[in-house]
Protein backbone atom coordinates (compact mmCIF):
# COMPACT_ATOMS: atom_id res chain seq x y z
CA UNK A 1 0.00 0.00 0.00
CA UNK A 2 3.15 2.34 1.07
CA UNK A 3 4.70 1.54 -2.43
CA UNK A 4 0.70 2.59 -3.99
CA UNK A 5 0.82 5.94 -2.62
CA UNK A 6 4.16 6.69 -3.65
CA UNK A 7 4.36 5.41 -7.53
CA UNK A 8 0.40 7.78 -7.38
CA UNK A 9 1.92 10.71 -5.70
CA UNK A 10 4.12 10.77 -8.51
CA UNK A 11 1.62 9.71 -10.94
CA UNK A 12 -0.45 12.75 -10.26
CA UNK A 13 2.37 15.43 -10.45
CA UNK A 14 3.57 13.83 -13.79
CA UNK A 15 0.19 14.39 -15.09
CA UNK A 16 -0.02 18.30 -13.42
CA UNK A 17 3.43 18.88 -15.02
CA UNK A 18 2.10 17.34 -18.51
CA UNK A 19 -1.09 19.30 -18.45
CA UNK A 20 0.73 22.79 -17.71
CA UNK A 21 3.42 22.41 -20.65
CA UNK A 22 0.62 20.88 -22.95
CA UNK A 23 -0.02 22.89 -25.99
CA UNK A 24 -3.83 23.10 -25.07
CA UNK A 25 -3.14 24.63 -22.22
CA UNK A 26 -0.94 26.87 -23.55
CA UNK A 27 -3.56 27.96 -26.41
CA UNK A 28 -6.07 28.25 -23.42
CA UNK A 29 -3.58 30.75 -21.52
CA UNK A 30 -2.69 32.37 -24.53
CA UNK A 31 -6.32 33.75 -25.36
CA UNK A 32 -6.46 34.47 -22.12
CA UNK A 33 -3.82 36.90 -21.09
CA UNK A 34 -2.53 37.70 -24.73
CA UNK A 35 0.78 36.39 -26.78
CA UNK A 36 3.24 39.51 -24.98
CA UNK A 37 2.37 38.76 -21.83
CA UNK A 38 2.59 34.36 -22.14
CA UNK A 39 6.01 34.77 -23.72
CA UNK A 40 7.27 37.57 -21.12
CA UNK A 41 5.77 35.85 -17.69
CA UNK A 42 4.33 32.19 -18.37
CA UNK A 43 7.72 30.19 -18.02
CA UNK A 44 8.33 32.15 -15.09
CA UNK A 45 5.21 31.66 -13.73
CA UNK A 46 5.32 27.76 -14.63
CA UNK A 47 8.56 27.04 -13.00
CA UNK A 48 7.11 28.98 -9.74
CA UNK A 49 3.68 26.62 -9.38
CA UNK A 50 5.73 23.42 -10.18
CA UNK A 51 8.45 24.38 -7.66
CA UNK A 52 5.45 24.17 -5.47
CA UNK A 53 4.15 21.10 -6.88
CA UNK A 54 7.41 18.97 -6.50
CA UNK A 55 7.93 20.49 -2.81
CA UNK A 56 4.78 19.35 -1.80
CA UNK A 57 5.25 16.11 -3.54
CA UNK A 58 8.24 15.62 -1.79
CA UNK A 59 6.94 16.44 1.66
CA UNK A 60 4.09 13.97 1.16
CA UNK A 61 6.62 11.42 -0.08
CA UNK A 62 8.42 11.93 3.49
CA UNK A 63 5.65 10.95 5.01
CA UNK A 64 5.17 7.59 3.90
CA UNK A 65 7.19 4.96 5.77
CA UNK A 66 10.38 4.67 3.95
CA UNK A 67 12.74 1.35 4.78
CA UNK A 68 16.46 1.03 3.23
CA UNK A 69 17.59 -1.19 0.65
CA UNK A 70 20.92 -0.52 0.66
CA UNK A 71 24.35 1.74 1.10
CA UNK A 72 27.42 1.02 -0.92
CA UNK A 73 30.74 1.59 0.78
CA UNK A 74 34.01 2.00 -0.71
CA UNK A 75 34.95 0.86 -4.00
CA UNK A 76 31.23 0.10 -5.16
CA UNK A 77 30.37 3.70 -3.71
CA UNK A 78 33.61 5.54 -5.19
CA UNK A 79 32.53 3.85 -8.72
CA UNK A 80 28.88 5.14 -8.46
CA UNK A 81 29.92 8.66 -6.70
CA UNK A 82 32.27 8.40 -10.38
CA UNK A 83 29.33 7.67 -12.43
CA UNK A 84 27.11 10.44 -10.84
CA UNK A 85 30.28 12.68 -12.24
CA UNK A 86 30.42 11.46 -15.59
CA UNK A 87 26.49 12.65 -15.81
CA UNK A 88 27.05 15.92 -14.14
CA UNK A 89 30.33 16.90 -16.86
CA UNK A 90 27.54 15.48 -19.33
CA UNK A 91 24.83 18.06 -18.17
CA UNK A 92 27.92 20.61 -18.17
CA UNK A 93 28.56 19.98 -21.79
CA UNK A 94 24.68 20.34 -23.02
CA UNK A 95 24.82 24.18 -23.36
CA UNK A 96 21.62 25.52 -21.98
CA UNK A 97 20.59 28.77 -20.70
CA UNK A 98 19.54 28.22 -17.50
CA UNK A 99 17.81 31.89 -16.84
CA UNK A 100 15.81 31.27 -20.40
CA UNK A 101 14.97 28.05 -18.70
CA UNK A 102 13.62 29.33 -15.49
CA UNK A 103 12.18 32.34 -17.53
CA UNK A 104 14.05 35.15 -15.85
CA UNK A 105 15.32 36.17 -19.29
CA UNK A 106 12.21 35.91 -20.21
CA UNK A 107 11.12 38.49 -17.96
CA UNK A 108 14.69 41.16 -18.12
CA UNK A 109 13.65 41.01 -22.07
CA UNK A 110 9.57 42.62 -21.06
CA UNK A 111 10.97 44.67 -18.06
CA UNK A 112 13.92 46.19 -20.65
CA UNK A 113 11.43 46.40 -24.13
CA UNK A 114 13.84 43.87 -25.96
CA UNK A 115 12.42 42.16 -29.14
CA UNK A 116 12.01 38.43 -28.80
CA UNK A 117 15.35 36.66 -30.41
CA UNK A 118 13.46 34.95 -32.91
CA UNK A 119 16.86 33.77 -34.75
CA UNK A 120 17.95 31.79 -31.70
CA UNK A 121 14.96 30.46 -30.52
CA UNK A 122 14.00 29.28 -33.88
CA UNK A 123 17.90 27.79 -34.82
CA UNK A 124 18.07 23.71 -34.34
CA UNK A 125 21.28 23.01 -32.00
CA UNK A 126 22.73 19.42 -32.93
CA UNK A 127 26.43 19.89 -31.21
CA UNK A 128 28.05 18.94 -28.53
CA UNK A 129 25.73 16.94 -26.01
CA UNK A 130 23.00 16.88 -28.74
CA UNK A 131 25.56 15.13 -31.19
CA UNK A 132 25.24 12.02 -28.80
CA UNK A 133 21.57 11.69 -27.70
CA UNK A 134 18.60 13.85 -28.27
CA UNK A 135 18.10 14.33 -24.69
CA UNK A 136 21.23 14.84 -23.34
CA UNK A 137 19.59 16.95 -19.76
CA UNK A 138 17.40 13.51 -19.05
CA UNK A 139 19.97 11.49 -19.89
CA UNK A 140 22.50 13.44 -17.49
CA UNK A 141 20.01 13.66 -14.79
CA UNK A 142 19.12 9.97 -15.05
CA UNK A 143 22.60 9.13 -14.50
CA UNK A 144 22.57 11.06 -11.50
CA UNK A 145 19.66 9.36 -9.79
CA UNK A 146 20.06 6.02 -11.00
CA UNK A 147 23.56 5.58 -9.51
CA UNK A 148 23.03 6.96 -6.23
CA UNK A 149 25.27 5.20 -3.32
CA UNK A 150 21.96 5.03 -1.05
CA UNK A 151 18.56 4.17 -1.60
CA UNK A 152 15.73 3.70 0.25
CA UNK A 153 12.48 2.18 -0.83
CA UNK A 154 10.82 5.50 -1.61
CA UNK A 155 14.18 6.70 -3.41
CA UNK A 156 14.47 3.95 -5.49
CA UNK A 157 10.42 4.19 -6.70
CA UNK A 158 10.65 8.02 -7.17
CA UNK A 159 14.03 7.38 -9.28
CA UNK A 160 12.52 5.21 -11.55
CA UNK A 161 8.79 7.40 -12.09
CA UNK A 162 11.20 10.25 -12.72
CA UNK A 163 13.54 8.60 -15.46
CA UNK A 164 10.29 6.73 -17.00
CA UNK A 165 8.86 10.42 -16.71
CA UNK A 166 11.67 11.68 -18.99
CA UNK A 167 11.75 8.95 -21.19
CA UNK A 168 7.82 9.37 -22.11
CA UNK A 169 7.88 12.79 -22.64
CA UNK A 170 10.79 12.76 -25.25
CA UNK A 171 7.94 11.70 -26.98
CA UNK A 172 5.58 14.63 -26.29
CA UNK A 173 8.86 16.67 -26.46
CA UNK A 174 10.10 15.51 -30.14
CA UNK A 175 5.95 16.25 -31.56
CA UNK A 176 6.49 19.76 -31.07
CA UNK A 177 10.15 19.79 -31.89
CA UNK A 178 9.15 17.95 -35.14
CA UNK A 179 6.58 20.72 -35.63
CA UNK A 180 8.49 23.61 -35.25
CA UNK A 181 11.69 22.38 -37.11
CA UNK A 182 10.21 20.14 -40.03
CA UNK A 183 12.44 17.80 -42.09
CA UNK A 184 15.65 19.28 -40.29
CA UNK A 185 14.64 17.51 -37.07
CA UNK A 186 13.50 14.21 -38.74
CA UNK A 187 17.00 13.82 -40.32
CA UNK A 188 18.53 14.49 -36.60
CA UNK A 189 16.20 11.98 -35.57
CA UNK A 190 17.78 9.51 -37.89
CA UNK A 191 21.36 10.01 -36.59
CA UNK A 192 20.95 10.48 -33.56
CA UNK A 193 19.69 8.28 -30.82
CA UNK A 194 16.98 9.56 -28.02
CA UNK A 195 17.94 8.86 -25.15
CA UNK A 196 20.74 6.01 -24.64
CA UNK A 197 23.73 6.34 -26.66
CA UNK A 198 23.78 3.51 -28.73
CA UNK A 199 23.57 3.32 -32.72
CA UNK A 200 21.03 1.44 -34.45
CA UNK A 201 22.31 -1.26 -36.19
CA UNK A 202 21.40 -1.05 -40.46
CA UNK A 203 20.24 -4.38 -41.40
CA UNK A 204 21.48 -5.22 -44.92
CA UNK A 205 19.80 -7.77 -46.96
Amino acid sequence: MDVLRVVLAWTVFAVFHSLTVSEGYERRVRRLIGDEAFDAYHRLAFTAYSAVAFVLLLLYVRTVPDPPLYRLERIPRLLFHAIQLGGFAFLLWTPWDLKEFLGFRQWERRRKGEAREEGHAGRLFTGRAYGVVRHPLYLGCSVILLFHPVQTRNSAISTAMVVLYFYVGTFFEERRLLVQFGEAYSAYRRKVPRFLPLRRVSRSR
